[in-house]
């Protein structure tokens, strides 16, 4: 699958926002998420729709795959 990267400019603000839930979210996750992966949360919120099969993050999955 070809995946294509998007370079995101934003605030101080929302930086402090997504770090800090990336803290939040670390207690349910047993890690703390990338920034990428809150936002792909955000978004699978925003949009309704289950992407975690074609969104993983593949840093995290050429990870795992090697610890096989």
């Amino acid at each position: 699958m070809e995946r294509n990267q998007l370079n995101l400019r934003m605030s101080e603000t929302l930086r402090k926002l997504i770090d800090a839930k990336r803290i939040e979210l670390s207690g349910s996750l047993d890690k703390i998420p990338s920034r990428s992966d809150v936002l792909r949360l955000a978004l699978e919120m925003y949009f309704g729709q289950d992407l975690s099969a074609s969104e993983v993050d593949r840093r995290t999955f050429n990870r795992k795959k090697s610890e096989k």
